[in-house]
């Protein structure tokens, strides 16, 4: 913006006498009142110059609190009794009183790069993987997290994470990325699987052997000797499957798109579409301890079936901020994680869909 134009006052042609104080020449009479005052006001010059220069104690202000309801929460986790969830700019919070409270995590190195989903492979180790190849690895139940892998070169994302509790953990993410670690994910691997280069974006797992992934473009794949072979599940979806759910050994489900939802009773041999109550894509789901499966998507929109998958209920149709996973706290309650946080629910045990 250019300057604003100063407001002149008019000025007077027509002056009167110019008085001169003739106590302020030379020849002026000896004024003690005006000395003392001088005197004064050098003293107390003095005395404001020596005090600037006075240490002073630091103002108690106390220090900035990062909320994660003001940012982007893509994953959360219940690593022991603590509640874990990884978000925007490379931060993670943990709660210990089921999600009232909430501490930010120590993280070193910081990268601030978005951190994509958190995983708990025991009551204390727990592992979070983001963009740019970022894994960071937890010995204390999400409190405190040291960096195991980071690609800053090809800025890649990683998706999702899993793993048995002894391990192998295995990594997922963009361009077919597949990191494997066989030392509880201290050290991270790089390994083609022969599955291209479509975009991975879940995998999970049951027992030592039977995994799946999904991913681009209906890309679906399982392993019977836990994750070193993969073949190709083909024919039943050409859209993209954001996440997937092991529920039992034979017993899986894939969602995605448009509110896909696929169900598998024989470990991927075949799939049958399972209607979910909306066309929303569907993100993340759980499991929860009572045997409902909750589905989370576009638009805050949630499903829960009752039958493990078979049919599914509509329990919010989706109109507000978009939910990217959904895990339960150990009392008992649902967690929604999403664009504008976190949400609580407590849906009824006996929540029926028919």
């Amino acid at each position: 913006m250019g300057s604003q134009p100063q407001t002149r006052l008019p000025v007077s042609r027509r002056q009167g006498p110019v008085e001169v104080d003739v106590g302020a020449s030379s020849g002026a009479r000896y004024n003690p009142s005006r000395t003392w005052l001088g005197l004064c006001m050098v003293g107390m010059v003095a005395v404001g110059s020596v005090a600037s220069f006075l240490p002073r104690p630091i103002p108690a202000v106390p220090p900035t609190r990062v909320q994660p309801q003001q940012m982007s929460i893509n994953g959360v986790a219940q690593a022991g009794t603590n509640l874990v969830a990884a978000g925007e700019l490379g931060h993670l919070f943990v709660s210990r009183d089921a999600g009232r409270q909430w501490d930010e995590a120590s993280v070193s190195p910081q990268r601030g790069s978005t951190l994509t989903q958190v995983f708990s492979a025991n009551p204390a180790l727990a592992l979070a993987v983001g963009h740019d190849g970022w894994i960071l690895r937890s010995e204390d139940a999400g409190q405190s997290w040291k960096e195991a892998s980071f690609d800053g070169e090809t800025g890649n994302a990683l998706m999702s994470v899993w793993g048995n509790p002894a391990g192998p953990f295995f990594a997922v993410g963009s361009f077919g990325g597949f990191l494997v670690s066989t030392d509880q994910g201290q050290t991270w691997q790089q390994r083609n699987i022969g599955l291209g280069d479509r975009h991975l974006y879940g995998v999970a797992g049951t027992g030592p052997d039977r995994m799946m992934l999904v991913g681009e473009s209906g890309l679906a794949a399982r392993s019977t000797d836990g994750g070193q072979n993969w073949t190709r599940l083909t024919g039943f979806y050409t859209g993209s499957l954001f996440g997937l759910l092991a529920l039992s050994g034979n017993d899986w489900l894939a969602f995605g798109m448009r509110g896909r939802v696929f169900r598998s009773i024989d470990f991927g041999q075949s799939w049958a579409p399972i209607e979910s109550g909306t066309e929303r894509a569907l993100y993340g789901g759980t499991l929860t301890r009572d045997g409902r499966v909750v589905l989370v998507g576009e638009g805050g929109v949630v499903t829960v079936s009752a039958d493990r998958g078979a049919t599914f209920q509509l329990l919010h149709a989706g109109s507000g901020p978009t939910f990217s996973s959904v895990g339960q706290t150990h009392d008992g309650h649902l967690i929604y994680t999403g664009q504008q946080g976190m949400t609580f629910e407590n849906i009824p045990l006996a929540t029926s869909n028919h």
